[in-house]
């Protein structure tokens, strides 16, 4: 099974999204998270670690695996908390 890596620095809120929703859904798993979301796991970490920052098609693809939760906003808005602490609305 192959697991989320995190980095210590927060890239992005996007980021921190992500890492949250495979946490929460995929236990932390990135085989199952990248079957469920049908993106590759590499992609998947990459987004995580702030390598990339998605552009047009892979910001709709992560809103729709996300039912819309991570907005293209997100991946250039500042972190918003830690890696898990849930931030108020």
């Amino acid at each position: 099974m192959t697991k989320l890596h995190l980095i210590a620095r927060i890239p992005n809120e996007g980021a921190r999204l992500l890492a949250q929703r495979i946490m929460q859904d995929f236990r932390g798993s990135m085989f199952v998270a990248s079957t469920s979301m049908r993106m590759p796991i590499t992609t998947l970490q990459r987004l995580v670690e702030g390598e990339v920052v998605p552009g047009e098609e892979l910001v709709g693809d992560v809103g729709h695996a996300t039912a819309n939760a991570i907005t293209r906003g997100d991946w250039r808005r500042s972190p918003q908390g830690g890696w898990f602490e849930k931030v108020a609305a």
